[in-house]
């Protein structure tokens, strides 16, 4: 039989010779739809098509949109090893011509076919006597070929058998583009819980004081209660609040930080239960707060200790009844969430000082995690800096570095007024600032000692926006280094605004 090009013909008829061919293919394409896993739904294709028109070898080719070559991702026979070393340029042989010209091939001689190429032949050992060749299509696009080869004992591949073929072929081709997309998904979600993994990486240590802290939190993620976490600033209380979500059956929703002090108080109660259209000059629209966003989920208050009575006694109800009204509105809005609240104060001293609601505190005060300063942890030092030093290489694209033993003893050496933030301010600095892939005690700027020498001419190698806010992340963590961790005193030794110095903080990742 002569080679040929050939375009399918017309639909198949009921009263068809493949009638019962067809009621396989229709049985098959339910089969097709229902494997997800794409290196099993790639073996169902090719097994599928040797069946379906009496063969025993047959290969499955896709494009490599990288480099525009095509690949033997899967075949079956003899040969199929061998095969997945080969590549083909489009238009390279028969299977490159199908791709190129998006059509499918019936050659029952490839000997006196010139678009066929002996490479794949010489490369296996393997005979090709005779190809039918079917281009997998999506959206009008050509993706790949499925090639079927020498048919069994003296039997030539006919216009029924391509028909077949390319009929299945359209099936298989939806098919590879939603195990493609289920796999997408799935290698997007195992991104994300290495993502979710080593943000709450921070919390993992080995000292008694961290290890007590991790298991009542992952024990009171399990419940509904009110959480309080108490602990000096910077030692992870956010961290924690997180993890805590994470670790609980509101993971899939919403979870909302709050910075109490960083709005002013009007301000803060606008944020959290919202307003109606013409509650003050400027409301122009009826907006949500946050406490509605945060439907089913987790609402972290920081730095709860620092309110104003009249925000306590507000939040207090919401506490008791779960219910609000949005700032300017009487329709109260009830809604389902868990409160955690952190505080780097003596509540119960402010309590007895008469700046802190004593029935707040008790509504608070159902589960009290105290986060032990990173001075009272020395032991986790070590791992905590290389998981910065990775985390902080990987984010700014350098090769691994690693921290000189001189370099770690000072580490483990200085008291860490800022707890576990200033550690990790130091080492990204250092990441930023050192040349070399080792980091030592002179490229690490601890504590209020003064700034090396080298780091200007460091900065003046970067470009100028990334040394610009690289000197700006290293001023402001200076500063909240001296004030012990706050904020609010840091904003003074720096002359700027407490909220300005918070949204400097939100922008720089100083958290």
């Amino acid at each position: 039989m002569r080679t040929s090009e050939v375009e399918p013909r017309a639909p198949f008829t009921v009263s068809s010779p493949s009638s019962a061919r067809l009621t396989s293919l229709i049985e098959i394409s339910r089969l097709l739809t229902s494997a997800v896993d794409l290196d099993h739904l790639l073996s169902l294709i090719l097994k599928t098509s040797s069946q379906l028109v009496g063969s025993e070898d047959s290969s499955l080719l896709l494009l490599d949109p990288a480099n525009n070559e095509l690949v033997f991702v899967m075949a079956q026979g003899s040969v199929s090893e061998k095969l997945k070393m080969v590549r083909l340029e489009p238009g390279e042989g028969i299977a490159g011509w199908v791709v190129k010209h998006g059509k499918p091939v019936l050659a029952n001689d490839v000997e006196r076919d010139p678009r066929f190429t002996s490479k794949v032949d010489k490369l296996t050992g393997f005979r090709t006597k005779a190809i039918l060749a079917i281009p997998l299509q999506d959206h009008g696009r050509t993706i790949g070929v499925i090639e079927v080869l020498n048919p069994h004992k003296d039997r030539k591949f006919d216009q029924e058998d391509l028909e077949l073929l390319t009929a299945f072929a359209s099936h298989a081709a939806v098919a590879i583009r939603n195990a493609r997309l289920v796999s997408s998904i799935k290698e997007a979600n195992r991104y994300l819980q290495a993502e979710i993994d080593e943000r709450y990486g921070t919390l993992i240590g080995k000292s008694a004081g961290i290890r007590a802290a991790v298991k009542s939190a992952r024990k009171v993620a399990e419940t509904s209660a009110t959480v309080l976490l108490l602990g000096e600033t910077g030692v992870g209380k956010e961290m924690f609040a997180r993890s805590i979500h994470s670790w609980s059956p509101r993971a899939a929703k919403p979870f909302v930080a709050v910075n109490c002090v960083a709005l002013a108080e009007g301000l803060l109660e606008t944020e959290l239960f919202g307003h109606e259209k013409g509650a003050f000059t400027g409301a122009h629209q009826q907006k949500k707060g946050l406490l509605e966003l945060a439907q089913g989920g987790t609402v972290f208050l920081d730095e709860i200790g620092d309110t104003k009575p009249e925000f306590q006694a507000k939040l207090l109800r919401v506490l008791q009844s779960h219910q609000f009204e949005r700032v300017g509105g009487t329709a109260p809005i009830t809604v389902d969430i868990r409160f955690i609240a952190a505080s780097n104060k003596d509540l119960e001293g402010a309590v007895q000082a008469g700046s802190f609601r004593k029935d707040l505190f008790f509504r608070l005060n159902v589960v009290t995690i105290t986060v032990p300063p990173l001075r009272e942890r020395k032991e986790d030092i070590p791992a905590l800096a290389n998981f910065f030093l990775g985390r902080y290489c990987r984010d700014m694209k350098r090769s691994p570095m690693t921290i000189r033993p001189s370099a770690m003893k000072l580490l483990t050496e200085h008291n860490w007024p800022g707890n576990v933030r200033e550690l990790e301010n130091v080492i990204e600095r250092a990441v930023v600032l050192t040349a070399g892939n080792e980091i030592g005690p002179h490229d690490l700027a601890i504590g209020s000692r003064d700034m090396p020498t080298g780091d200007l001419a460091s900065l003046l190698e970067l470009p100028f926006h990334v040394s610009v806010q690289a000197h700006k992340k290293a001023l402001i963590s200076h500063a909240i280094n001296k004030a012990r961790g706050n904020k609010t005193q840091a904003a003074t030794l720096l002359q700027l605004q407490s909220t300005y110095l918070f949204r400097l903080c939100k922008q720089l990742g100083i958290t």
